[in-house]
Protein backbone atom coordinates (compact mmCIF):
# COMPACT_ATOMS: atom_id res chain seq x y z
CA UNK A 1 0.00 0.00 0.00
CA UNK A 2 0.88 3.55 -0.40
CA UNK A 3 2.06 5.97 2.00
CA UNK A 4 0.18 8.40 0.67
CA UNK A 5 -3.18 9.28 -0.36
CA UNK A 6 -4.79 11.21 -3.43
CA UNK A 7 -7.89 13.06 -3.69
CA UNK A 8 -9.08 15.17 -6.57
CA UNK A 9 -10.77 18.57 -6.65
CA UNK A 10 -12.26 20.69 -9.45
CA UNK A 11 -13.35 24.19 -8.78
CA UNK A 12 -17.28 25.06 -9.20
CA UNK A 13 -17.71 29.12 -10.27
CA UNK A 14 -20.30 32.09 -9.82
CA UNK A 15 -21.30 34.32 -12.00
CA UNK A 16 -18.35 36.65 -10.75
CA UNK A 17 -15.94 33.58 -11.11
CA UNK A 18 -15.43 33.58 -7.58
CA UNK A 19 -14.80 29.87 -6.44
CA UNK A 20 -18.23 28.62 -4.68
CA UNK A 21 -17.61 25.03 -3.83
CA UNK A 22 -15.06 22.14 -5.28
CA UNK A 23 -16.11 18.81 -6.51
CA UNK A 24 -14.05 15.73 -4.88
CA UNK A 25 -13.48 12.75 -7.02
CA UNK A 26 -11.73 9.66 -6.16
CA UNK A 27 -8.29 8.83 -6.80
CA UNK A 28 -6.40 5.10 -5.63
CA UNK A 29 -3.39 4.75 -4.42
CA UNK A 30 -1.52 4.93 -7.92
CA UNK A 31 -3.61 7.90 -8.70
CA UNK A 32 -5.80 6.69 -10.93
CA UNK A 33 -9.55 7.29 -11.06
CA UNK A 34 -10.47 3.57 -11.41
CA UNK A 35 -13.44 2.80 -9.50
CA UNK A 36 -14.26 0.09 -6.93
CA UNK A 37 -17.52 -0.23 -6.07
CA UNK A 38 -19.37 3.15 -5.69
CA UNK A 39 -19.68 2.96 -2.00
CA UNK A 40 -16.32 2.23 -0.95
CA UNK A 41 -15.18 4.92 -3.56
CA UNK A 42 -17.62 7.31 -1.77
CA UNK A 43 -16.67 6.23 1.63
CA UNK A 44 -12.89 6.68 0.61
CA UNK A 45 -13.45 10.71 -0.28
CA UNK A 46 -14.75 11.42 2.80
CA UNK A 47 -12.58 9.63 5.03
CA UNK A 48 -9.46 11.55 2.56
CA UNK A 49 -11.30 14.47 2.94
CA UNK A 50 -12.78 14.49 6.37
CA UNK A 51 -10.15 12.69 9.03
CA UNK A 52 -6.81 13.08 6.52
CA UNK A 53 -6.62 16.16 4.70
CA UNK A 54 -9.50 18.08 6.69
CA UNK A 55 -12.12 20.11 4.86
CA UNK A 56 -10.83 23.29 5.96
CA UNK A 57 -7.67 22.83 4.49
CA UNK A 58 -8.96 21.14 0.97
CA UNK A 59 -11.76 23.35 0.33
CA UNK A 60 -11.67 26.52 2.71
CA UNK A 61 -14.78 28.28 3.46
CA UNK A 62 -16.38 26.55 0.03
CA UNK A 63 -18.83 23.90 -0.04
CA UNK A 64 -17.55 20.55 -1.02
CA UNK A 65 -20.13 18.36 -3.82
CA UNK A 66 -19.07 14.77 -3.37
CA UNK A 67 -21.04 11.83 -5.42
CA UNK A 68 -23.61 9.31 -3.75
CA UNK A 69 -25.35 6.15 -4.86
CA UNK A 70 -28.36 4.54 -3.18
CA UNK A 71 -26.71 2.39 -1.20
CA UNK A 72 -24.61 5.07 0.70
CA UNK A 73 -27.53 6.88 0.17
CA UNK A 74 -29.31 4.08 2.96
CA UNK A 75 -26.60 3.87 5.16
CA UNK A 76 -25.98 5.32 8.16
CA UNK A 77 -22.65 6.80 7.25
CA UNK A 78 -24.45 9.40 5.63
CA UNK A 79 -24.84 10.76 8.79
CA UNK A 80 -21.15 11.05 8.99
CA UNK A 81 -21.33 13.79 6.29
CA UNK A 82 -21.43 17.25 7.71
CA UNK A 83 -24.93 19.07 6.17
CA UNK A 84 -23.63 22.51 6.24
CA UNK A 85 -20.05 21.83 4.25
CA UNK A 86 -21.32 19.39 1.55
CA UNK A 87 -23.53 19.27 -1.15
CA UNK A 88 -24.61 15.63 -1.99
CA UNK A 89 -24.91 14.74 -5.61
CA UNK A 90 -27.34 11.96 -6.73
CA UNK A 91 -26.14 9.92 -9.65
CA UNK A 92 -28.04 9.97 -12.81
CA UNK A 93 -28.52 6.16 -12.45
CA UNK A 94 -30.13 6.50 -9.31
CA UNK A 95 -33.38 4.78 -9.30
CA UNK A 96 -35.86 6.42 -6.45
CA UNK A 97 -37.89 4.19 -5.11
CA UNK A 98 -40.09 4.94 -2.27
CA UNK A 99 -37.05 4.31 0.10
CA UNK A 100 -35.03 6.15 -1.70
CA UNK A 101 -37.72 9.39 -1.85
CA UNK A 102 -38.29 8.95 2.17
CA UNK A 103 -34.81 9.33 2.69
CA UNK A 104 -34.01 12.09 0.63
CA UNK A 105 -36.83 13.81 2.04
CA UNK A 106 -36.09 13.30 5.65
CA UNK A 107 -32.17 14.07 5.07
CA UNK A 108 -32.89 17.23 2.93
CA UNK A 109 -35.74 18.25 6.48
CA UNK A 110 -32.31 18.04 8.07
CA UNK A 111 -30.86 20.29 6.50
CA UNK A 112 -28.95 18.18 4.17
CA UNK A 113 -28.79 19.45 0.69
CA UNK A 114 -28.72 17.96 -3.06
CA UNK A 115 -27.68 17.88 -6.11
CA UNK A 116 -29.02 15.82 -8.80
CA UNK A 117 -26.06 14.97 -11.41
CA UNK A 118 -26.07 14.66 -15.30
CA UNK A 119 -29.66 15.81 -15.92
CA UNK A 120 -31.44 14.32 -18.84
CA UNK A 121 -34.05 15.65 -20.49
CA UNK A 122 -35.76 11.72 -21.22
CA UNK A 123 -39.52 11.19 -20.23
CA UNK A 124 -37.64 8.11 -18.08
CA UNK A 125 -34.77 10.50 -16.13
CA UNK A 126 -37.63 13.41 -15.80
CA UNK A 127 -40.06 10.78 -14.56
CA UNK A 128 -37.62 9.03 -12.13
CA UNK A 129 -36.59 12.27 -10.53
CA UNK A 130 -39.78 14.01 -10.69
CA UNK A 131 -41.13 13.38 -6.76
CA UNK A 132 -37.67 14.57 -5.24
CA UNK A 133 -37.04 17.68 -7.28
CA UNK A 134 -38.87 19.46 -4.19
CA UNK A 135 -35.95 18.19 -1.84
CA UNK A 136 -33.05 18.90 -4.80
CA UNK A 137 -31.47 22.47 -4.04
CA UNK A 138 -28.91 22.35 -7.57
CA UNK A 139 -29.43 20.87 -10.47
CA UNK A 140 -25.85 20.20 -12.70
CA UNK A 141 -26.12 19.66 -16.10
CA UNK A 142 -23.12 18.39 -18.71
CA UNK A 143 -23.10 21.18 -21.33
CA UNK A 144 -21.67 18.49 -24.26
CA UNK A 145 -24.24 15.94 -23.73
CA UNK A 146 -27.25 18.38 -23.27
CA UNK A 147 -29.26 19.93 -26.36
CA UNK A 148 -28.68 23.56 -25.52
CA UNK A 149 -32.22 24.31 -27.45
CA UNK A 150 -34.45 22.04 -25.78
CA UNK A 151 -32.67 22.76 -22.43
CA UNK A 152 -33.87 26.63 -23.55
CA UNK A 153 -37.56 25.22 -23.71
CA UNK A 154 -37.54 22.69 -20.71
CA UNK A 155 -35.56 24.79 -18.13
CA UNK A 156 -38.69 26.35 -16.82
CA UNK A 157 -39.48 23.20 -14.69
CA UNK A 158 -36.36 23.83 -12.64
CA UNK A 159 -37.58 27.32 -11.23
CA UNK A 160 -36.06 27.88 -7.41
CA UNK A 161 -32.87 25.67 -8.15
CA UNK A 162 -29.70 27.06 -8.69
CA UNK A 163 -28.29 25.58 -12.30
CA UNK A 164 -24.65 24.41 -12.64
CA UNK A 165 -23.19 24.06 -15.78
CA UNK A 166 -20.48 21.35 -16.19
CA UNK A 167 -17.51 20.83 -18.73
CA UNK A 168 -17.23 24.49 -19.53
CA UNK A 169 -14.51 23.83 -22.20
CA UNK A 170 -14.55 27.08 -23.84
CA UNK A 171 -15.95 31.58 -23.65
CA UNK A 172 -18.78 30.87 -26.12
CA UNK A 173 -20.58 28.18 -23.72
CA UNK A 174 -19.84 29.81 -20.67
CA UNK A 175 -21.40 32.87 -21.91
CA UNK A 176 -24.03 30.95 -23.62
CA UNK A 177 -25.12 29.17 -20.38
CA UNK A 178 -24.53 32.62 -18.39
CA UNK A 179 -26.97 34.22 -20.80
CA UNK A 180 -29.67 31.70 -19.93
CA UNK A 181 -29.55 31.85 -15.97
CA UNK A 182 -27.63 29.39 -14.60
CA UNK A 183 -25.79 30.48 -11.39
CA UNK A 184 -22.64 28.47 -11.29
CA UNK A 185 -20.12 26.87 -13.82
CA UNK A 186 -17.50 23.89 -14.16
CA UNK A 187 -14.93 23.05 -15.99
CA UNK A 188 -11.25 22.80 -17.79
CA UNK A 189 -12.18 26.39 -19.33
CA UNK A 190 -12.19 27.54 -15.83
CA UNK A 191 -10.36 25.16 -13.55
CA UNK A 192 -9.11 21.84 -14.40
CA UNK A 193 -9.02 19.44 -11.53
CA UNK A 194 -6.26 18.96 -9.33
CA UNK A 195 -4.74 16.33 -7.83
CA UNK A 196 -4.14 16.70 -3.89
CA UNK A 197 -1.63 14.63 -1.94
CA UNK A 198 -0.77 13.99 1.51
CA UNK A 199 0.89 11.66 3.59
CA UNK A 200 -1.57 8.27 4.90
CA UNK A 201 -2.16 8.03 8.51
CA UNK A 202 -4.27 5.01 9.11
CA UNK A 203 -5.07 3.72 12.06
CA UNK A 204 -4.97 -0.53 12.94
CA UNK A 205 -7.96 -1.48 11.68
CA UNK A 206 -8.40 -4.11 14.57
CA UNK A 207 -8.06 -1.07 16.54
CA UNK A 208 -11.26 0.02 15.05
CA UNK A 209 -13.21 -2.95 15.35
CA UNK A 210 -12.07 -2.90 18.86
CA UNK A 211 -13.12 0.81 19.65
CA UNK A 212 -16.89 -0.24 17.77
CA UNK A 213 -16.94 -3.52 19.98
CA UNK A 214 -16.62 -1.48 22.83
CA UNK A 215 -19.22 1.36 22.18
CA UNK A 216 -22.16 -1.18 20.77
CA UNK A 217 -21.50 -2.44 25.14
CA UNK A 218 -22.57 -0.76 28.24
CA UNK A 219 -19.23 0.03 28.87
CA UNK A 220 -19.15 3.83 30.40
CA UNK A 221 -17.59 6.75 28.16
CA UNK A 222 -14.67 7.04 30.83
CA UNK A 223 -13.20 3.61 30.14
CA UNK A 224 -13.88 4.27 25.95
CA UNK A 225 -11.86 7.45 26.43
CA UNK A 226 -9.34 5.48 27.90
CA UNK A 227 -9.42 2.76 25.00
CA UNK A 228 -9.33 5.31 22.43
CA UNK A 229 -6.43 7.06 23.68
CA UNK A 230 -4.19 3.79 23.24
CA UNK A 231 -4.83 4.65 19.11
CA UNK A 232 -3.33 7.91 18.09
CA UNK A 233 -4.11 7.46 14.44
CA UNK A 234 -7.51 7.39 15.14
CA UNK A 235 -7.37 9.86 17.52
CA UNK A 236 -5.72 11.87 14.46
CA UNK A 237 -8.28 11.11 12.24
CA UNK A 238 -10.85 11.99 14.92
CA UNK A 239 -9.81 15.18 16.01
CA UNK A 240 -9.46 16.43 12.41
CA UNK A 241 -12.86 15.17 11.36
CA UNK A 242 -14.29 17.27 14.47
CA UNK A 243 -12.11 20.19 12.52
CA UNK A 244 -13.82 19.24 9.31
CA UNK A 245 -16.91 20.37 10.37
CA UNK A 246 -18.45 17.69 11.66
CA UNK A 247 -19.59 18.61 14.87
CA UNK A 248 -20.10 22.14 16.14
CA UNK A 249 -19.51 22.09 19.91
CA UNK A 250 -21.21 24.37 22.36
CA UNK A 251 -18.02 24.60 25.18
CA UNK A 252 -14.98 24.10 23.87
CA UNK A 253 -13.47 20.52 24.83
CA UNK A 254 -10.64 20.40 26.62
CA UNK A 255 -9.95 16.68 26.58
CA UNK A 256 -9.88 13.66 24.72
CA UNK A 257 -13.56 12.66 26.76
CA UNK A 258 -15.20 15.29 26.41
CA UNK A 259 -14.69 15.45 22.03
CA UNK A 260 -16.34 11.36 22.97
CA UNK A 261 -18.88 12.85 25.41
CA UNK A 262 -19.88 15.21 23.13
CA UNK A 263 -20.28 13.00 20.14
CA UNK A 264 -21.95 10.28 21.64
CA UNK A 265 -21.74 6.62 21.47
CA UNK A 266 -23.89 6.32 17.98
CA UNK A 267 -22.09 9.05 15.79
CA UNK A 268 -18.91 7.79 16.61
CA UNK A 269 -19.70 4.07 15.79
CA UNK A 270 -21.00 5.24 12.64
CA UNK A 271 -18.32 7.38 12.16
CA UNK A 272 -15.63 4.40 12.67
CA UNK A 273 -17.78 2.28 10.02
CA UNK A 274 -16.67 4.63 7.45
CA UNK A 275 -13.22 4.49 7.90
CA UNK A 276 -13.90 0.47 7.76
CA UNK A 277 -15.83 0.92 4.06
CA UNK A 278 -12.73 3.04 2.99
CA UNK A 279 -10.29 0.43 4.13
CA UNK A 280 -12.66 -2.43 1.92
CA UNK A 281 -12.31 0.04 -1.18
CA UNK A 282 -8.74 -0.21 -1.19
CA UNK A 283 -8.13 -4.18 -0.30
CA UNK A 284 -11.18 -5.61 -1.22
CA UNK A 285 -11.15 -8.16 -3.61
CA UNK A 286 -13.00 -6.72 -6.49
CA UNK A 287 -13.72 -10.35 -8.54
CA UNK A 288 -16.30 -11.18 -5.53
CA UNK A 289 -19.63 -10.11 -5.49
CA UNK A 290 -20.25 -7.17 -3.60
CA UNK A 291 -22.83 -9.17 -1.51
CA UNK A 292 -20.37 -11.35 -0.10
CA UNK A 293 -18.01 -8.89 0.86
CA UNK A 294 -19.97 -5.61 1.78
CA UNK A 295 -20.98 -5.39 5.91
CA UNK A 296 -24.23 -2.88 4.51
CA UNK A 297 -25.47 -5.23 2.61
CA UNK A 298 -25.63 -7.58 5.19
CA UNK A 299 -26.91 -5.68 7.52
CA UNK A 300 -29.79 -4.55 5.58
CA UNK A 301 -30.52 -8.27 5.20
CA UNK A 302 -30.24 -9.20 8.87
CA UNK A 303 -32.21 -6.44 9.93
CA UNK A 304 -34.96 -6.82 7.17
CA UNK A 305 -35.46 -10.75 8.48
CA UNK A 306 -35.65 -9.34 12.14
CA UNK A 307 -38.09 -7.19 11.40
CA UNK A 308 -39.90 -9.41 9.25
CA UNK A 309 -39.86 -11.75 12.17
CA UNK A 310 -41.10 -8.80 14.25
CA UNK A 311 -37.78 -9.54 16.66
CA UNK A 312 -36.12 -6.44 15.80
CA UNK A 313 -35.32 -4.98 19.35
CA UNK A 314 -32.56 -2.70 19.76
CA UNK A 315 -30.39 -5.65 21.22
CA UNK A 316 -30.87 -7.57 18.11
CA UNK A 317 -30.53 -5.07 15.61
CA UNK A 318 -27.14 -3.77 17.36
CA UNK A 319 -25.71 -7.59 17.60
CA UNK A 320 -26.51 -7.89 13.95
CA UNK A 321 -24.82 -4.69 13.08
CA UNK A 322 -21.98 -5.91 15.13
CA UNK A 323 -21.56 -9.17 13.38
CA UNK A 324 -22.35 -8.16 9.86
CA UNK A 325 -19.09 -5.88 10.45
CA UNK A 326 -17.15 -8.58 11.93
CA UNK A 327 -17.94 -10.81 9.13
CA UNK A 328 -16.49 -8.33 6.59
CA UNK A 329 -12.86 -8.57 8.25
CA UNK A 330 -11.49 -11.56 6.97
CA UNK A 331 -11.26 -10.40 3.54
CA UNK A 332 -10.38 -6.72 4.74
CA UNK A 333 -7.35 -7.96 6.92
CA UNK A 334 -6.34 -11.20 4.68
CA UNK A 335 -6.30 -12.90 8.21
CA UNK A 336 -8.71 -16.13 9.44
CA UNK A 337 -11.47 -14.74 11.16
CA UNK A 338 -10.90 -16.76 14.67
CA UNK A 339 -7.50 -15.13 15.30
CA UNK A 340 -9.25 -11.77 14.54
CA UNK A 341 -11.79 -12.38 16.58
CA UNK A 342 -9.64 -13.36 19.88
CA UNK A 343 -7.33 -10.98 19.04
CA UNK A 344 -10.62 -8.73 19.47
CA UNK A 345 -11.82 -10.81 22.69
CA UNK A 346 -15.74 -10.65 21.44
CA UNK A 347 -18.43 -11.91 23.37
CA UNK A 348 -19.23 -15.71 22.82
CA UNK A 349 -22.30 -15.43 21.73
CA UNK A 350 -21.21 -13.27 18.77
CA UNK A 351 -17.80 -15.51 18.61
CA UNK A 352 -20.04 -18.82 18.23
CA UNK A 353 -22.74 -16.96 15.87
CA UNK A 354 -19.78 -16.05 13.51
CA UNK A 355 -17.53 -18.93 13.45
CA UNK A 356 -19.85 -21.85 14.06
CA UNK A 357 -23.44 -20.79 13.12
CA UNK A 358 -24.67 -21.05 16.82
CA UNK A 359 -27.14 -20.01 18.40
CA UNK A 360 -30.24 -17.32 17.11
CA UNK A 361 -27.70 -15.45 15.88
CA UNK A 362 -25.71 -17.61 14.03
CA UNK A 363 -29.12 -19.44 12.96
CA UNK A 364 -29.63 -15.66 11.47
CA UNK A 365 -25.88 -15.41 9.76
CA UNK A 366 -26.60 -19.07 8.14
CA UNK A 367 -29.64 -17.52 6.67
CA UNK A 368 -28.10 -14.72 5.13
CA UNK A 369 -25.12 -16.47 3.87
CA UNK A 370 -27.32 -19.30 1.85
CA UNK A 371 -29.21 -16.16 0.85
CA UNK A 372 -25.70 -14.42 -0.82
CA UNK A 373 -24.79 -17.95 -2.28
CA UNK A 374 -27.93 -19.00 -3.63
CA UNK A 375 -27.50 -21.93 -1.73
CA UNK A 376 -31.12 -23.17 -2.07
CA UNK A 377 -31.03 -26.29 0.24
CA UNK A 378 -29.57 -24.51 3.24
CA UNK A 379 -31.58 -21.37 3.15
CA UNK A 380 -35.00 -23.53 3.00
CA UNK A 381 -33.62 -25.54 5.85
CA UNK A 382 -32.89 -22.23 7.68
CA UNK A 383 -36.12 -20.47 6.71
CA UNK A 384 -38.30 -22.94 7.82
CA UNK A 385 -36.62 -23.36 10.78
CA UNK A 386 -37.99 -19.69 11.04
CA UNK A 387 -41.90 -20.11 9.92
CA UNK A 388 -40.72 -18.24 6.67
CA UNK A 389 -41.29 -19.21 2.78
CA UNK A 390 -39.31 -18.25 0.08
CA UNK A 391 -41.55 -15.67 -1.27
CA UNK A 392 -41.27 -13.89 1.86
CA UNK A 393 -37.58 -13.74 1.99
CA UNK A 394 -37.23 -12.65 -1.81
CA UNK A 395 -39.18 -9.55 -0.56
CA UNK A 396 -36.76 -8.72 1.55
CA UNK A 397 -33.80 -9.60 -1.01
CA UNK A 398 -35.63 -7.59 -3.17
CA UNK A 399 -36.28 -4.41 -0.83
CA UNK A 400 -32.94 -4.86 0.67
CA UNK A 401 -30.43 -5.99 -2.10
CA UNK A 402 -32.52 -5.21 -5.33
CA UNK A 403 -31.15 -8.20 -7.24
CA UNK A 404 -32.73 -9.01 -10.44
CA UNK A 405 -34.25 -12.18 -10.39
CA UNK A 406 -35.19 -14.59 -7.21
CA UNK A 407 -32.34 -16.16 -4.98
CA UNK A 408 -34.48 -19.16 -3.91
CA UNK A 409 -37.20 -20.69 -6.51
Amino acid sequence: MSNFLYIAKQPIFDVEQHIFGYELYYRNDDKEMTLPEKRLATASVLVNALNQMGLNSLVGNALAFVNIDAKILLTDIIYTIPKERFVLELNEDIVINQKEYECIKALHKEGYKFALDNLEFTEEHLSNIQRILPHVDYIKIDTITTNFELLKEQIGIFGGKQLIAQKIESIFVHSAYKDIGFNYFQGFYLGEPELIKKNRIDPHHLGVIRLFNLLQGTISMRDICTEFEQHNEIMLQLLQFVNSGGFAFETTPKSICDVLDFIGKKPLMQWLMLIVYAKAGRTGNQDLNPSSILVQNRIDLMLGILQRLEIDSEENIMQARFISLLSLLETIFEMPLAVILDELDVEDIIKNALLHKEGELGKLFALVLALEEANKESAERLLLAYGLKAEDTWHIIEEHLGHPAPIIH
